[in-house]
């Protein structure tokens, strides 16, 4: 039921300033918005509090809202107009209303409680537009009857402005439900309902502009649409309408003091803004602004979790600075550089110097951008912007801002360009003293060092060598970043143990720096080591914890895309598909949005695990994107030089096509065999690899004794080298061949070999080309119980007695076993063994007495003499 009230019957004052009425019609082109109108039915409080900026449809929604009273609920709908309301007017309504009289005692409050008490029936008491001014007396009113009043009063309240209520403490008490501006936003599904309302079809991204642009806001995106075709809609999202500028001019900027009107133009230009900020820039008028913008809701927006960082809306910013405003955006933008610049955030200054037209000040405070920054966010995309829009002889002014770009290149993998920069270093040549000479060209082999790492080529490790002699301490960053190529260089030439070392060093300088991006992005390489080793849980133990450590300091950063990219592949080699697909998704997500050139291995990943499914269609779609990418970037083929031929070979394999997957296979093979190059970061067994797949194709081909030869061989190189994964993948192929080729009691001695590897090193993988090609034997050595994957059956595969598991020529130690043994071999006691490794004496005893049982020998002495004729030591 709702009531129908007669401003005649009221005083002339409270006639003028409110207009009591039955509830209003609803809008021509209304969108139902079930969410919220469902939200706000559900919620059991004593006040539903709707409080947001002009336009985003407070008041129809609370009119929606009112169609749905329930029949034993009495409603009282108040249009307030925005206007200044007194507590005296609204007890005079009500009283006229519910109770018929029009006696007072002279105390408002309770008289209005008394009222609410008596009333027989459950109330909803809506009032629309709630005063837009500061009106203390009706809000402590209003306050005090929420908050005293019985609870068969519903208090329903749209409001521009947050009313000074005790909302913390309804909020606490349950009795508080509130619907802010981020809510009222349009979802995509609402915009399509209001598209299909102006009988009107957008193509898809040109909804997705609407949808971005507007960011939900109703008012203006129903403004967009009014009377408009596609091609208006794309005009006016970039120009705007005369319609929305008025709307903004009546219905925000009208009524405004001279400073917030200044203020909004100003903010309008920031992509962020703080209280502090506000301060220094508009110089004097932002003490309090911040309050007054968030509760007059003038389009406010807050952009992080503690508060202290706000935008306004795009739209409404977008609009703003296309009128002429009342301040001068050359001076806004100088002072917000000033402020940044002071505060040690050089990517703002230099965007705000950009702004105001002042290259030579961006370029200046570019110098004092930290190498470490460029491993933050979008900061190298940023970087690169900044480049072109720098002249370019200031860009090459300073040596500072020439490595600084080289650095950036590299990051970008975009190579080719890096060998500019060094030749633009070298114009530096020589310095007017020996020890600037000296760093300068340390700088230079850093950098070249590093470039010849990604190239491939064998030189990278002299380059970085020299740079670490050097290098001052000042120069951390780029001793780091040398230590890392070497670590690399050592894996990918199969020297684990001196890439371990490399590692170390580099991860040690980076905690004593401080730098928790640095230790994650040497944490990558340490990762793969233990991957190559076969220890894939202590590789997943290792990487989950460098997200952690990241996810509480860096919001985005290409080392976290690198490290869900990595965390995706050792996923797929476990077998567990789905989650890799995702992880893969989100590190190719993550570095593309920070402009980082390992996207690459996102579209690799991807195809490689579809092909593996015979998802053969999406495979080559990834490979095409993958290609793509690579282009757009400018990314040079020696950065991934032989990769995507890699993952094309192997997905014409897993479709039969033998001779188009040997042809590319053999082309990598010649790229790699000769060491002309050395295999690129993140493809370290990229030779060996190729060298299973080719055996692959002997034993498909009919040359399964050539396969059996070559497979011994290459199981015996990689055990060597302890690349133990690959290994146990070759040990895999040669069971298959030995029991094609009829020899079945070998086969299944090796297959059982194989797969108790691959149960130590929960290594799925190899299992699907088995389970391809030889379905009922695989079924054979591992049951398949109902509904079991094949990672289900391979962790129950038990294992022969490890006494009984391998002849001392075929034992394989983990590589925190082969690390105690050379320290045993060094002479190292038991206890220097635990306290260089961090583990306890009893974790030594127990791998030295490992060690012993899988080479078959008794004493210390024994097992490195066994060891050194294995050609382990």
């Amino acid at each position: 039921m709702s009531v129908r009230f007669n401003p005649g019957a009221l005083s002339t004052e409270a006639a003028a300033q409110v207009q009591v009425a039955t509830i209003p019609r609803l809008p021509p082109l209304h969108i139902p918005r079930p969410r919220l109108v469902d939200a706000l039915l559900e919620a059991r409080c004593r006040l539903r509090l709707i409080c947001a900026p002009a336009g985003f449809g407070k008041s129809v929604l609370m009119n929606e809202c009112a169609r749905m009273v329930p029949a034993d609920t009495h409603l009282v709908w108040l249009d307030l107009g925005g206007r200044a309301f007194s507590a005296e007017a609204l007890c005079s309504q009500l009283r006229r209303v519910l109770s018929g009289t029009t006696s007072e005692s002279g105390d408002v409050q309770q008289d209005l409680i008394n009222l609410l008490n008596d009333f027989p029936r459950p109330l909803w008491i809506m009032l629309d537009d709630y005063p837009r001014e500061v009106t203390a007396p009706f809000d402590a009113c209003l306050d005090l009857l929420i908050e005293r009043g019985p609870e068969s009063v519903s208090w329903w309240v749209s409001s521009r402005r947050q009313p000074a209520w005790k909302l913390p403490r309804l909020l606490l008490q349950g009795d508080l439900f509130e619907l802010e501006a981020e809510a009222l936003a349009l979802t995509a599904s609402e915009l399509r309902l209001l598209l299909k309302a102006h009988r009107l079809e957008l193509a898809d991204d040109t909804f997705k502009q609407l949808l971005a642009g507007s960011e939900g806001w109703l008012a203006g995106v129903s403004l967009l649409l009014l009377n408009a075709d596609e091609q208006a809609v794309r005009e006016r999202l970039t120009a705007g309408t005369s319609l929305l500028r008025d709307y903004v001019q009546r219905e925000v900027l009208e009524g405004q003091s001279e400073d917030i009107c200044r203020a909004l133009f100003a903010l309008a230009r920031m992509p962020r803004f703080s209280s502090q900020l506000c301060e220094h820039v508009l110089d004097g008028i932002g003490n309090d602004l911040l309050d007054v913008l968030k509760t007059s809701q003038l389009f406010i927006r807050q952009t992080d979790n503690c508060g202290e960082w706000y935008r306004l809306w795009r739209p409404l910013a977008l609009m703003l600075q296309r009128m002429p405003g009342v301040a001068s955006p050359t001076q806004t933008h100088l002072r917000a550089c000033q402020w940044f610049a002071n505060r040690g955030e050089m990517r703002e200054a230099v965007e705000h110097a950009l702004w105001a037209g002042q290259p030579e000040v961006a370029a200046n405070f570019l110098q004092r951008y930290g190498q470490e920054q460029l491993l933050i966010g979008d900061n190298v995309s940023h970087f690169m912007k900044w480049r072109s829009e720098l002249p370019q002889d200031l860009f090459n002014s300073t040596t500072r801002l020439i490595v600084l770009h080289g650095w950036a290149l590299i990051i970008s993998a975009r190579l080719d360009e890096v060998d500019d920069c060094l030749a633009d270093l070298a114009k530096f040549f020589p310095q007017p003293d020996a020890r600037r000479q000296a760093q300068l060209l340390a700088q230079w082999q850093a950098l070249r060092g590093f470039l010849a790492r990604l190239r491939g080529e064998p030189e990278a490790r002299d380059y970085c060598l020299q740079a670490l002699e050097v290098l001052s301490d000042h120069a951390w960053a780029q001793r780091v970043l040398c230590y890392q190529a070497l670590s690399q260089q050592a894996i990918a030439e199969s020297q684990l143990e001196l890439a371990q070392h490399y590692n170390s060093e580099g991860m040690k300088l980076a905690r004593l720096k401080g730098s928790v991006l640095y230790e994650a992005m040497l944490s990558i390489d340490r990762i793969q080591l233990l991957e190559i080793t076969g220890e894939f849980e202590r590789a997943v133990g290792v990487l989950e914890e460098s997200l952690m450590v990241l996810r509480d300091g860096v919001g985005h950063s290409p080392i976290i895309g690198r490290l869900k990219l990595l965390r995706g592949h050792l996923l797929a080699y476990q077998g567990l598909d789905e989650p890799a697909r995702e992880a893969f998704q989100q590190g190719r997500a993550e570095t593309e949005t920070c402009g980082d050139s390992y996207v690459f291995f996102g579209y690799a990943g991807l195809a490689e695990l579809a092909a593996r499914n015979q998802e053969f269609p999406t495979a080559y779609h990834w490979l095409r994107e993958a290609e793509r990418s690579a282009q757009w970037r400018h990314v040079p083929e020696a950065r991934f030089r032989g990769v995507l031929p890699l993952i094309t070979g192997l997905t014409w394999l897993h479709q039969g096509q033998l001779k188009k997957a040997r042809a590319v296979f053999i082309q990598v093979l010649e790229l790699y065999e000769g060491h002309i190059y050395i295999a690129p970061s993140g493809f370290y067994e990229l030779l060996p690899r190729v060298q299973r797949y080719l055996a692959v194709i002997d034993l498909l081909s009919g040359r399964g004794a050539l396969a059996i030869d070559t497979l011994r061989e290459l199981i015996e190189q990689n055990l060597r080298s302890q690349r133990l994964g690959l290994a146990c993948e070759c040990r895999f192929t040669l069971a298959e061949a030995l029991q094609m080729e009829g020899q079945h009691d070998e086969a299944e001695l090796e297959l059982r070999k194989a797969l108790g590897e691959a149960a130590r090193q929960h290594l799925v993988k190899p299992l699907y080309e088995l389970q391809h090609r030889q379905p009922q034997w695989l079924a054979k050595m591992l049951p398949a119980g109902k509904g079991e994957s094949l990672r289900d059956r391979l962790l129950q595969f038990e294992r022969e007695p490890e006494e009984s598991a391998a002849s001392s020529d075929e034992a394989i130690l983990s590589n925190r076993e082969l690390t105690v043994l050379r320290l045993i071999a060094q002479g190292c006691s038991n206890q220097e063994i635990a306290e260089q490794l961090f583990i306890s004496l009893h974790t030594v005893k127990t791998h030295a007495r490992r060690i012993n049982t899988k080479l078959g020998v008794a004493r210390r002495t024994q097992a490195v003499a066994r060891a050194k004729a294995l050609a382990w030591l």
